[in-house]
């Protein structure tokens, strides 16, 4: 659920607001009452107009999500008004609930055969990892793609398949000592925050699940997972910040940030060089977080814009990225 880019994105979230806020408050009785509301069918086709069109229009102007996703959302507004309307008003529109939840469930069912289709092609996706030579980081999500086809859940898959490589089976890993390689995270806090922020998870974990077990049960266990998939997310982050340096090899640059965000760039591709440079807004930055504030060291310009790779596989078009290494004057080298 990213913000578009557009100047009616922030209006399209207000306006969103004020339909749900508004119909949620319609069918309260006190509202009712002080109003002189009486329910009839006209208000009732507006408020299913409200759940099932004009929301699910206003979040695809406010968000960047697909198609299907609008279908979704589409259906969850009239599960929503089922719960918002009283019984005897929904009566005649029940069909209608039925038929869209109908069709969910056959979504959900070709998705889990999806599932089912990335599973049975696990070697072959293997395979072609293997064969690209490049770490996982890197190769898993473009084998899956090239293998099973680029669909989100696909991507999503790929994404929480990444985290759980780095948390389980990259320990006894070492990373790679060639000379291409300069680290990125060794003088930064970054490596501390992380850690830090594990323990803060842990003890906020602790004793907020406690607090809130005895008032609200389903809510303390929501936020526990949560809770536990964060403290996951920060250690496979420490694991990808420990194997993945930034490295130049076979006439590529590769460099990555954690699980968030990585990007593999062709030499021949590199424009100019500026060190020193002003960070532009548009330009995305490879640098590890700091206890004080940091400036890029060298900024890369590319011939024509390259696909990066951002979180839960989203790809994103950039014209050039920003990078703070340990080593300013290898990479330097490096890139002559």
């Amino acid at each position: 659920m990213v913000l578009r880019e557009t100047s009616f994105s922030k209006w399209a979230v207000l306006l969103l607001g004020i339909v749900l806020m508004s119909n949620v408050l319609l069918y309260q009785p006190f509202i009712q009452e002080a109003l002189m509301i009486e329910l009839e069918s006209g208000i009732i086709l507006g408020s299913l107009l409200d759940m099932v069109v004009i929301s699910p229009i206003l979040l695809y102007a406010a968000f960047k999500v697909s198609k299907k996703q609008v279908i979704g959302f589409m259906i969850a507004g009239l599960v929503l008004a089922r719960f918002l309307v009283p019984e005897q008003f929904f009566a005649p529109y029940t069909m209608l609930l039925y038929a869209g939840v109908g069709f969910e469930a056959l979504l959900f069912l070709a998705e889990l055969s999806l599932i089912g289709y990335l599973l049975w092609k696990i070697p072959q996706v293997r395979a072609e990892m293997k064969k690209e030579g490049e770490g996982a980081v890197f190769s898993m999500l473009p084998a899956a793609e090239k293998i099973v086809g680029s669909h989100a859940l696909i991507k999503i898959l790929i994404s929480e398949a990444l985290l759980f490589y780095y948390l389980i089976f990259s320990w006894r890993k070492q990373p790679p000592s060639h000379d291409g390689c300069v680290t990125m995270h060794k003088k930064t806090s970054a490596l501390a925050m992380n850690i830090m922020i594990i323990h803060a998870i842990v003890i906020e974990s602790v004793g907020l699940h406690w607090w809130l077990h005895s008032k609200w049960p389903i809510l303390s266990i929501v936020l526990l997972l949560l809770n536990v998939y964060g403290v996951f997310l920060f250690i496979a982050e420490i694991s990808v910040m420990r194997l993945h340096p930034l490295e130049v090899k076979n006439g590529k640059l590769y460099v990555t940030q954690g699980l968030m965000q990585r990007i593999i760039v062709p030499i021949e591709y590199i424009k100019k060089c500026e060190w020193g440079a002003a960070l532009e807004e548009q330009t995305m930055t490879f640098m590890y977080n700091d206890l004080e504030q940091t400036e890029p060291q060298v900024i890369l310009h590319f011939k024509e814009p390259i696909e990066a790779t951002l979180f839960m596989g989203r790809k994103r078009s950039v014209s050039s990225i920003a990078l703070r290494v340990d080593d300013p004057e290898k990479l330097k080298q490096l890139l002559r």
